[in-house]
C-alpha cells in the first residue's frame, strides 16, 4: 500500500500528464553577463586574428607566450597598429607572388619539369613538424633562363601561402663566421662591423627577406626547398574550427548590437569599444587569411653555397661593391679556391655563380637580402620588445612599390574608421558631463589622425620643395620642420594611446552607471548562441 502510493508520487505529483512548455529567457540581463559577454568576444578575437612571425629560433614555453602575450597586448590597446602591419604584409606577399608567377617559366613537358626541377623537398608532409635543413651540393652551371632573371619551373606552384612563409621569416640562413686565422686582415673589420665580437667560429641566423628568397630563386635556385602549400599548412597551428569559432562569435556579438540597435535599446560603452575591436580584428584576420598561424622554426639554409651567398648577401648589404667588382676582374676561379673561409672568396664563388653584373651589384646594394636574428641570450623582457620593432619597422613607404598608394589611403584610414564606431555612444548616458565631453573630444581626435598625418605630410613635403633665398628664412623652415617631426613621432604616438586607453576605461566604468534601458534584453537576439 505505501509503495504504491511512493511510486504514484514518484511518476507524477497531480495523476495527469504534464502539457507542453515553451518557457521564454529572461527578458533582462545583468551586469556581469555584459561585461563576460563582451571579454569573450575581445579575447577569442584577438588570440585568434593574431598571426606572429616565425622566430629565427625555436623558443621555450614561457618565451612563446611571453611574446604571444605581448602581440595580444598591442592587439587589444592597439587594434588598428595590428590591421596596418597584417595589410602592409599582405601587400609584400601579393608582390612577391605576383613577380615571381611572372618570372617563372612554365614547363613544356612533364619530363623537362623534372629535369629542370630546381626547388628540393625539404620535408614530408606527414613530418612537417620537425626542422628542416637544407644542405646544398655545388650545382652546375646556371642555365640562360636563369641568368636573365627567370625562375625556372617548379614542381609546386607559388602561392600566397608561399609568400606569406617568406615574409613571416619562413627562410632563415645558419652559417659559421669565419674566425681571425682564416679570415684576411682587410676582411676582418668587416666581418667584426656586421656580427658581435663573441659570434667569431659560431654559428649565427639571419633571417631572409622575401626580396632576398625571390633574388636567391632566380640566382641559386636549389638552396630554396621545395615545399607544398599543404606542407606548410601541416606545420601552422590554424585550423578551419580556430576560424569558424572566431566567425561564429563575432556574428553573435553583432547580432546582440543590432538587436538592440533596432528595438532602440541603448548599447553600453563596453558593446561599443568590443565592436570596434572586432571591426579591426576581423580586418587584420582577412588580411592574415592565407597566413600560417604560429609556425614554431623556419627552415634553415645552411652548406658550403649558402656560406658563399651569405658572404655575398653580406657584402653587398653594405654597399663595398667596388671591392667586389675588382676582385671579381682580376681573379680567376681557381684563385677563389685558395682560401675557403675567405669571406671575400666565399663571395667572388657565389658572385661567379650568380652571374651578376655591374649594374645587378649597384641595384642590390639597396635592398635588404637578410636580417641578423637576435643572439640567444637576449632576456625575455629584451625579446617581448621584439614584436613593437617589427610593427614599425614594418611601417615605411617603398617608391618602387606598386601598392603604395592603396597601402597609404587604409593605413590613414584604419584610424579613422576605428573611431567612427565609437561615435555609437556619442549620446550615451555618462557618469558625468565632464567624462562626456572627454569622450566625444577623443573620438573626433581619433577619426580626424588620419587627416592630421595628410595635412602634416602634405605640409612637410611643401617646405622641402621650397628653395629659400635667404639663411635665416632657411633656417626658419628647418626649424619648422624639425617641430613636426617631433610632434609627429614622438608627442602624438603617446597621447593616441593615452586616448585609446581612456576610451577603454570609460567603457567599464560606466558599467556601473548603465540606465534601466541597458539592461533590457532585445527580443531576439537570445536566439543567437555565444560564448560568454
Amino acid at each position: 500500500m505505501n509503495d504504491s502510493s511512493h511510486n504514484h508520487t514518484f511518476l507524477s505529483s497531480t495523476g495527469v500528464n504534464p502539457t507542453f512548455v515553451w518557457e521564454s529567457s529572461p527578458k533582462k540581463r545583468g551586469t556581469y553577463q555584459i561585461f563576460s559577454l563582451c571579454a569573450s568576444t575581445t579575447v577569442i578575437c584577438i588570440w585568434s586574428a593574431v598571426h606572429r612571425d616565425i622566430p629565427p629560433r625555436r623558443l621555450t614555453a614561457l618565451r612563446s607566450y611571453a611574446l604571444q602575450a605581448t602581440w595580444v597586448f598591442i592587439a587589444f590597446f592597439l587594434p588598428e597598429l595590428i590591421f596596418v602591419f597584417a595589410l602592409k604584409q599582405l601587400l609584400d606577399a601579393r608582390r612577391m607572388a605576383k613577380k615571381i608567377s611572372k618570372n617563372c617559366v612554365p614547363p613544356t613537358t612533364p619530363h623537362r619539369t623534372n629535369r629542370f626541377m630546381f626547388w628540393r623537398k625539404a620535408m614530408d608532409d606527414h613530418a612537417a613538424s620537425f626542422e628542416k635543413i637544407v644542405d646544398s651540393e655545388p650545382q652546375n652551371e646556371l642555365d640562360q633562363n636563369t641568368r636573365n632573371g627567370c625562375i625556372r619551373p617548379q614542381s609546386q606552384p607559388f602561392t600566397l601561402v608561399h609568400a606569406f612563409y617568406a615574409t613571416m621569416g619562413g627562410y632563415v640562413f645558419d652559417v659559421i663566421q669565419p674566425s681571425e686565422d682564416t679570415v684576411d686582415e682587410e676582411d676582418n673589420d668587416s666581418v667584426r662591423a656586421i656580427l658581435p665580437a663573441n659570434q667569431d667560429q659560431a654559428r649565427t641566423r639571419a633571417i631572409i627577406t622575401p626580396d632576398g628568397v625571390r633574388f636567391l630563386m632566380e640566382h641559386d635556385p636549389d638552396l630554396i626547398p621545395d615545399l607544398s602549400e599543404l606542407s606548410i599548412k601541416s606545420r601552422s597551428k590554424s585550423n578551419g574550427l580556430n576560424k569558424a569559432l572566431l566567425v561564429f562569435q563575432l556574428l553573435s556579438f553583432c547580432s546582440s548590437c543590432i538587436s538592440r540597435l533596432a528595438s532602440h535599446l541603448p548599447l553600453t560603452l563596453l558593446e561599443v569599444v568590443t565592436a570596434a575591436h572586432g571591426f579591426c580584428t576581423l580586418a587584420t584576420y582577412a588580411a592574415w587569411w592565407h597566413k600560417p598561424l604560429n609556425i614554431e622554426e623556419p627552415i634553415l639554409i645552411t652548406g658550403e653555397r649558402a656560406q658563399e651567398a651569405f658572404a655575398f648577401l653580406t657584402i653587398v648589404g653594405r654597399g663595398d661593391i667596388d671591392p667586389l667588382k675588382e676582385e671579381a676582374r682580376s681573379v680567376s676561379s681557381a684563385d677563389c679556391k685558395t682560401d675557403l673561409k675567405s669571406e671575400m672568396a666565399s663571395a667572388l664563388r657565389a658572385a661567379k655563380r650568380f652571374g651578376i653584373s655591374d649594374g645587378e651589384l649597384e641595384s642590390l646594394s639597396k635592398v635588404s637580402m637578410f636580417h641578423l636574428a637576435p643572439d640567444e641570450s637576449i632576456s625575455i623582457w629584451e625579446s617581448m620588445l621584439d614584436p613593437l620593432g617589427q610593427i614599425f619597422g614594418a611601417v615605411g613607404f617603398n617608391s618602387d612599390n606598386d601598392d603604395d598608394g592603396l597601402w597609404i589611403i587604409l593605413t590613414l584610414c584604419s584610424p579613422t574608421v576605428y573611431g567612427l564606431v565609437h561615435l555609437f555612444g556619442w549620446n550615451a548616458r555618462f557618469p558625468t558631463t565632464v567624462e562626456r565631453i572627454l569622450w566625444r573630444i577623443i573620438t573626433v581626435s581619433i577619426c580626424s589622425c588620419g587627416a592630421c598625418a595628410s595635412a602634416f605630410g602634405a605640409f612637410l613635403a611643401v617646405l622641402d620643395d621650397v628653395e629659400w633665398q635667404h639663411k635665416a628664412s632657411k633656417c626658419f623652415g628647418e626649424i619648422v620642420t624639425t617641430s613636426l617631426a617631433v610632434v609627429v613621432v614622438i608627442i602624438i604616438p603617446p597621447l593616441y594611446l593615452l586616448c585609446t586607453l581612456y576610451l577603454l576605461v570609460e567603457s567599464i566604468r560606466q558599467l556601473f552607471y548603465l540606465p534601466p534601458e541597458a539592461f533590457v534584453i532585445a527580443s531576439w537576439s537570445n536566439y543567437f548562441p555565444h560564448f560568454s
